[in-house]
Order: C-alpha cells, then sequence, then structure tokens
C-alpha cells in the first residue's frame, strides 16, 4: 500500500503519550517513597492536561456533507453514526491521541437547537472545518458562512473541505478549477441591501481541499491504493499539517513537555 502520511499533531501526541509511560514505569520500579509521590503527581498533572486537549478540532457545516465520514477517515474509527440523514443531533467528542475531534449537528437547518449546540463547540475550538459537497454553497450556507467567518471573527481559524467529490462525474482537475471559481464568486459579494457598503471577501483566506471521505475510508479498509489516490485525502492531512504549523498551535505541547521534565529533574534529586 502506498505510504501515507499522518496528521503530524496526532504522530507527536503519541511519542509524547509513549514517553510517558516509559518514564512511569521507571518510576514504579524504583519503589522508593518519593518516586511513588513523583509518579503520582507527574499522573495528575498529565491527566488534568490531557483532559483540555492538545488541540481540538470541529467539523462544521452543511447537514448530510459528510462530516461523520470524514472524522472516520481522519481516526480510523468505524464506529461513528454515519447516516444520509441528519446523523448527529448533539456533539460528539472523540479523543484521538489527545486531540480532540468534535462531530456537530449540521447548521443552517431549521434546527435552532442545532446551531446554538454547535456555536458552542465552535466557540472551544482551536481549528474549524467548514464541511460543503460538490453542491457547494446555497444562498443559505453563503451568508452564515460569511457571518461565522467575518461577523464572527473566526477565519483565521477556519479551512473550506469539499466532501463527496466521487458523486459528480468528470475531470478531477476541471471540476476543482470550476469549483474554486464558484466559491471564489460566491464570496465576492456581500449583500443586495443597497443601504450597506458592498464588501468583498477572498477565498485565498482560507485552506480549500476537495475530497471523497467515503473512498479514503473504502479504500483502507480494502487495501486498495486506487481508492485512496481518487479520494485526494492525503491533501487534507496536508492543509491540516500546514495549518498547524502556521497557526502554531504544536507550541501547546510545550506545557506537557515542562510537566515530564520537571518531573524527570524532581526524580533525580
Amino acid at each position: 500500500m502506498t505510504q501515507q502520511q499522518i496528521f503530524k499533531a496526532a504522530e507527536i501526541a503519541t511519542k509524547f503519550k509513549n514517553i510517558c509511560i516509559k518514564f512511569d514505569k521507571i518510576l514504579a520500579q524504583a519503589n522508593h517513597p518519593e518516586l511513588v509521590a513523583i509518579r503520582h503527581k507527574l499522573r495528575d498533572e498529565v491527566k488534568e492536561y490531557s483532559n483540555n486537549g492538545i488541540l481540538t478540532v470541529a467539523f462544521v457545516g452543511q447537514y448530510n456533507a459528510g462530516k461523520s465520514t470524514t472524522i472516520s477517515a481522519l481516526t480510523g474509527r468505524r464506529d461513528i453514526k454515519i447516516d444520509s440523514d441528519i446523523a448527529t443531533d448533539v456533539t460528539a467528542t472523540y479523543d484521538w491521541n489527545s486531540i480532540k475531534v468534535i462531530d456537530t449537528p449540521g447548521l443552517f437547518t431549521d434546527r435552532q437547537d442545532h446551531d446554538e449546540i454547535t456555536y458552542e463547540a465552535i466557540n472551544k475550538a482551536d481549528l474549524l472545518v467548514f464541511n460543503l459537497t460538490y453542491m457547494l454553497f446555497d444562498s443559505i450556507t453563503i451568508e452564515n458562512f460569511k457571518k461565522l467567518a467575518y461577523d464572527k471573527g473566526y477565519r483565521w481559524k477556519m479551512m473550506l473541505l469539499i466532501n463527496k467529490m466521487s458523486d459528480e462525474a468528470g475531470e478531477e482537475a476541471q471540476k476543482i478549477a470550476n469549483y474554486r471559481k464558484s466559491l471564489a464568486d460566491a464570496l465576492k459579494s456581500d449583500s443586495t441591501d443597497a443601504l450597506k457598503p458592498l464588501k468583498s471577501y477572498s477565498l485565498d483566506e482560507f485552506p480549500v481541499c476537495f475530497i471523497d471521505a467515503k473512498d479514503y475510508c473504502d479504500g483502507i479498509d480494502q487495501d486498495d491504493d486506487f481508492l485512496i489516490e481518487i479520494s485526494r485525502f492525503q491533501t487534507f492531512i496536508d492543509a491540516l499539517n500546514n495549518f498547524v504549523e502556521r497557526r502554531a498551535v504544536l507550541a501547546r505541547f510545550d506545557t506537557p513537555v515542562r510537566i515530564v521534565l520537571a518531573s524527570v529533574d524532581e526524580a533525580q534529586f
């Protein structure tokens, strides 16, 4: 199978967790009262930090845009509820290598409670993945996207994910070019209200990925390199890694590392 890159934040979190386990075993084997106390203190402090999560990624946007399938593809979990209808009534949080991945109800339906639940998750997230299908924006979702990005001020932590690419026929490069133009055009004009000044927004402000999460899941499950390749899921992983690096979110590992190093120093005396 073609070697796939992984989400670097998750890889680092896994390595850190393994190091903590090894250090914990060393302290346990020493069987000394002072080292036992250090061990318990370290466990409590790391647990408290881990409960908050190294990084929180919230998947938001249209219902039936494949948010749950994308999370399943990203995390490798196949126990996530997936449905062609509104599958998620409440936020579902998945603890994945000390990263909190949040699946939210679809925004902009007639369910005001869904919007309230989703906005609560949005407020706490480090990164927002705004999900659409190849149908792209409609008049409701584009106005609400702008509200979220500009009125609410979240654009600095948002990326656009266009899913279900395989549901529409056509040559991939041409489809993506057409989609980019449609997305850019949708963002250009702000309002038809003549009393308001016309604003223009740029698609270049957001990382944009075009994928098919179901193809990726099927490719992984069936060991099918072709499905993995045409899913374009690797472009999403790359965009996540670039986003994390740009926003310096990996600096959040500084705190847990310092917790462990402090315990190492303590144990040496």
